[in-house]
């Protein structure tokens, strides 16, 4: 045999054997997780490259040879290309996976809360087609929002392979987010807290550290793959007096009226295009033939926006075109994103609050012009101000703001003003720009509010899922553990022969427990402090113990403390909707 042939067989036999000494090695609970979530950062890192040069590659070599081709249209040459792109996205949303409409955030919210984070894997493709179709024609959308779908799909993905719960799942989901923050703006501190601020809106020990791996590893991705630069270009301000705060903190109280604005138009021009009597397939295009007259008047209200934003930070724009532009981005992307296109609304609310802030700064310069830093300072922001706002995610807003410009000297500032515009857009306005659609499909979940009547009334009984896994105290440690891994659970109720609940048992203190040795019985693990519900219990108060326990599974036991059942979030959430009156489809 040739030495090539023995050189490459030995390879193999190495590989071979590595394999089999990492299958036998036995991970911790916490080891498992971090693994998982280095897998979700590499693989949402190499999602956000491919999304970032697949928008480039249509914008470049296809939208772009037809705006070239349309050359004799004069200001109208994108028109065609713009148009080209909603007849393509209609179809593709319509029928390939309607969650890919809009913004995609809201989806995801709504898949943690709604559904135990389960995100179909076509959603990831179909989402990254219609968007990179969306942004690369011209629509006026960011990539926020379909890089924290298509991640969060990834992430959904992989929990569910390994048969994961619903609370393991919804973490995967947020890392998922966070590598595609991480990635697609090069900022894995803002990754790690739009994942927590909005996605699982909780701040826990094993998630942070589970999307703070997944972000780190993605941004690791991006910068190898694509580079290490900033997203925006801005000169480095500083706070030039104390004082200087207080006019700050009033831009943040402007920028919250903005949003309030951007918000209600949006979903204003949604309604409309919802009530056209036409095909759905068709009103992308219907709104990218507006989008692509706005981009006629200026080619700054065409696409993400990240350009103009670079232009109002260096002070380009003319006081009154300003205003203009503000306006024109507002109507913009409620058109592309209203009608049915796809795309993200962060880009866009980045560069209206840009717009907003230079707009301001300019003022506050002429009337104290030795106590106030360049109308840039105030462009900086803005930006952030807008989308903290819109978004209730202050600390995301500072952070990715923070990280795209590189502008440490702003830092208090940003948090003057994203904390005032925060504070003044919940005074107007109760819902975020995600959670507007979600109540509107009445899927906030586990918000309960006083309008909500159903979940304080609705019993708990009816959530209640007879399937369950279950062990005596006398079991031992291995026959509990397989129980669970066969069942794919992490917890066990010990019962007694009659059914009586006597505790819970927790994969993780069985694993511990068998390395110390083989001959325990499950009685050694049993915690009895695990709670429980019992008759006359509501949907309400189920829900507070799921999130008061940290758990997700509550046994439901009748009065002599026997199992009736188990319930969780998604059960209670359906137990929800069936008690729930039949909408009125002509309302």
């Amino acid at each position: 045999m040739p030495k090539r042939a023995h050189f490459f067989l030995g390879r193999i036999f190495q590989v071979r054997t590595f394999g089999r000494q990492l299958a036998g090695i036995r991970l911790t609970e916490n080891q498992t997780f971090a693994f998982m979530a280095l897998i979700v950062g590499l693989v949402g890192g190499l999602a956000a490259v491919s999304f970032h040069y697949l928008i480039d590659y249509l914008h470049e070599e296809l939208f772009g040879r037809i705006a070239n081709w349309s050359k004799g249209l004069g200001p109208f040459k994108f028109m065609p290309g713009i148009i080209l792109g909603g007849l393509l996205v209609g179809p593709l949303v319509t029928r390939a996976a309607s969650e890919a409409r809009g913004h995609g955030v809201p989806e995801v919210m709504e898949a943690v809360n709604r559904r135990g984070g389960r995100i179909r894997t076509r959603v990831a493709s179909v989402k990254a087609i219609a968007s990179a179709l969306t942004i690369g024609s011209g629509g006026s959308a960011g990539r926020e929002g379909p890089i924290v779908q298509i991640g969060s799909a990834l992430g959904s993905t992989l929990a569910r392979s390994f048969r994961m719960s619903d609370r393991r799942r919804s973490t995967f989901v947020a890392a998922g987010a966070a590598a595609g923050i991480a990635a697609i703006f090069n900022a894995p501190l803002a990754g790690v807290f739009f994942a927590l601020e909005v996605i699982l809106r909780s701040f826990t020990a094993r998630g942070f550290s589970t999307v703070v791996i997944s972000a780190v590893a993605a941004n690791a991705i991006w910068r190898v793959l694509v580079g290490d630069e900033s997203v925006l270009t801005a000169e480095v301000h500083q706070l030039i007096h104390p004082t200087e705060l207080v006019l700050y903190a009033v831009l943040g109280i402007v920028a919250a009226i903005v949003a309030v604005g951007f918000v209600r138009l949006l979903y204003f021009v949604e309604d409309q295009f919802d009530a056209l009597p036409v095909l759905a397939d068709l009103r992308p295009a219907i709104g990218a033939v507006t989008v692509g007259l706005l981009g006629a008047i200026s080619i700054d209200l065409l696409g993400s926006g990240l350009a103009g934003i670079d232009k109002a930070l260096a002070g380009e724009f003319a006081f009154r075109l300003l205003l203009f532009l503000l306006i024109g981005k507002m109507l913009a992307t409620a058109l592309t994103l209203g009608s049915g296109g796809s795309g993200g609304i962060f880009s866009p609310s980045l560069f209206i609050g840009a717009l907003l802030g230079s707009a301001y700064g300019e003022i506050v310069n002429q009337l104290f012009p030795d106590s106030t830093a360049p109308a840039g300072a105030y462009a900086v922001v803005g930006m952030a101000a807008v989308f903290a706002a819109a978004a209730q995610a202050p600390m995301s807003s500072i952070f990715i703001v923070f990280e795209m410009t590189n502008d440490f000297g702003l830092i208090m500032p940003l948090m003057a003003a994203c904390a005032a515009a925060t504070v003044a857009y919940t005074a107007i306005k109760k819902d975020s720009i995600y959670e507007v659609k979600l109540r509107r499909k009445n899927s906030l979940g586990f918000q309960t509010s006083d309008d909500d009547q159903l979940m304080t009334q609705v019993p708990l009984v009816g959530a209640a899922e007879a399937k369950y896994a279950a062990t005596q105290k006398t079991a031992s440690i291995q026959q509990a553990i397989e129980v669970m891994k066969r069942g794919r659970e992490e917890m066990l109720l010990v019962v007694s022969a009659d059914r009586a609940l006597q505790g819970v048992a927790y994969l993780k203190d069985a694993q511990a427990k068998l390395e110390e040795t083989t001959t325990a019985k499950v009685s050694e693990i049993l915690r009895e402090d695990h709670p429980v519900a019992h008759p006359g219990a509501t949907l309400e108060e189920g829900m507070q113990m799921l999130e008061n326990g940290n758990t997700d599974l509550l046994p439901v036991l009748d009065w002599n403390d026997r199992v009736l059942g188990v319930a969780n979030r998604v059960s209670i959430v359906k137990a929800h909707d069936n008690a729930a009156p039949p909408k009125n489809e002509g309302s």
